[in-house]
């Protein structure tokens, strides 16, 4: 049964038949995200009411999972913060860094003389959708190992299902659909979860240009600070309807802008919904603003927490051209600039079959 909080039409991919071990080594890696409006329309709380859109970026901040045989009788996991040699007949382990993991082999049904390890460049709470780039990884890591290449459409919802359904985190969909698809997408929601996935950068769109420029200014800002999600969503009080409309409001406008080729319109909406989120989570937003009182004067047009907030990154948008004196002033946190548009979940290196 799904709460409030969890999305409706997340489901496992049914395997055609059963799998113990992996038959081969399979290396893949899966996008994180950015929002440039709407985040939060997503929860299926929200969306069941006004319905939600999401307009967003993959980025090129990846996440890898690698599976090969193991031992059998044998399973290994390794994770950022923690690993495990458990016997396959052992039960799961709930360690907070290895449930994930363990959820994924549940749902393959890959649960024996298998090595599953993730490594990324940021670890998860860092307010880009890692866990959901981890969830995605794992999944299709151990399926290509079994023989299986699912579809973007059955990864996101399948990993939608191992991190609402089996592991209860709190949260909306973008963030596996971001991961499986890749690129700019344009995302509606409902009551039963996605509705639409709408590439922003189709052949003969203006968007490219938008999205190019896009690129060349944004600066992610690290606060070195990680929370889970869903926990800061749970404690999150019922969302203002006159915010949801704002940030409905303003991922229209960011989808305007992106269809009719014009910057100002997408940094506009940017603003409009950076503006509702701040509104709706005061205490979230506290990083964003000692970030933004640290930039003031010196050009930055868009400052916004990424994420559900509370840490994470901060987003920084301003033309390139004055991005030597706010990276002065960002000087004592780590600044990222990240690549937009970028492939979703893919397999980098499959080994020989055993």
């Amino acid at each position: 049964m799904f709460d409030a909080m969890t999305s409706a039409v997340a489901m496992p991919i049914p395997t055609m038949r059963p799998v113990s071990a992996p038959l081969s080594r399979v290396v893949v890696s899966a996008p994180m995200r950015v929002s440039f409006a709407g985040g939060g329309t997503d929860l299926p709380h929200v969306a069941r009411r006004t319905g939600g859109r999401v307009v967003g970026s993959a980025v090129g901040i990846r996440t890898t999972a690698t599976v090969e045989p193991f031992d059998r009788g044998w399973v290994r996991l390794a994770a950022p913060g923690g690993g495990v040699l458990r016997r396959s007949a052992d039960p799961a382990r709930q360690d907070p860094s290895l449930r994930l993991l363990e959820a994924a082999l549940g749902v393959t049904g890959v649960c024996d003389g298998v090595s599953l390890e993730i490594d990324t460049e940021v670890e998860p709470g860092a307010g880009l959708g890692g866990s959901a780039a981890a969830t995605v990884a794992a999944l299709l890591a151990l399926r290509a190992a079994s023989g299986e290449i699912p579809t973007a459409l059955e990864l996101a919802r399948e990993a939608a299902f191992v991190e609402r359904g089996r592991l209860r985190i709190a949260g909306g969909d973008q963030d596996p659909i971001f991961a499986a698809h890749g690129g700019v997408l344009d995302l509606t929601f409902n009551g039963q979860g996605c509705a639409g996935v709408r590439p922003v950068c189709r052949p003969g769109s203006r968007a490219a240009g938008v999205v190019a420029a896009l690129q060349e200014g944004m600066l992610l800002v690290d606060t070195g600070v990680r929370r889970v999600s869903g926990d800061v969503l749970r404690q999150r009080s019922a969302p203002d309807p006159q915010v949801i409309w704002s940030l409905l409001s303003a991922a229209a406008q960011v989808a305007r802008g992106f269809a009719e080729g014009s910057l100002e319109q997408v940094i506009e909406g940017m603003r409009q919904s950076a503006a509702a989120k701040a509104k709706a989570a005061p205490a979230e937003n506290l990083p964003c603003l000692e970030i933004a009182e640290e930039v003031s004067g010196r050009g930055a047009e868009v400052v916004r927490v990424c994420g559900a907030g509370g840490g994470g990154h901060v987003l920084v948008w301003a033309p390139p051209e004055r991005h030597e004196g706010l990276l002065e002033a960002l000087s004592r946190w780590t600044v990222r600039k990240p690549e937009l548009d970028v492939p979703g979940a893919r397999v980098e290196k499959r080994g020989s079959r055993i």
